[in-house]
């Protein structure tokens, strides 16, 4: 028997702020400065402590690239910002290209499903 739970809405909204730091974001929620930040925190959308687990490494391409897929960096081979060339090894090139991503991202897995997205 599998159980069931009906969610407590149809829509999702993931918000990412790149760079953001838990210990002064905590801070400037429990000052006040930060109310609407708060309003998410009470809602449940996050760790009480702010913390985000999981990716490594914790530089911008593969923690983006980790959240839209659901996969870490050795699965969906977004590794840094940089990455070497098709070209060869003398040649880099910029990493945060879509392209270059081998998982599948979660907007299209739910547009498969049937599910609008933006």
């Amino acid at each position: 028997m599998a159980l069931e739970r009906k969610a407590l809405t149809n829509k999702i909204l993931v918000l990412g702020v790149d760079g953001m730091d838990p210990r002064l974001t905590r801070k400037y929620v429990d000052e006040g400065k930060m109310p609407n930040v708060k309003k998410y925190i009470e809602r449940g959308a996050c760790r009480e402590d702010l913390v985000l687990l999981g990716g490594h490494p914790t530089v911008t391409p593969p923690m983006w690239t980790t959240l839209a897929t659901g996969c870490y960096a050795n699965v969906h081979g977004i590794t840094g910002f940089y990455r070497y060339s098709d070209k060869g090894l003398d040649t880099i090139e910029y990493n945060l290209d879509s392209t270059k991503c081998k998982a599948e991202q979660v907007w299209n897995v739910f547009a498969e499903a049937g599910k609008k997205t933006l």
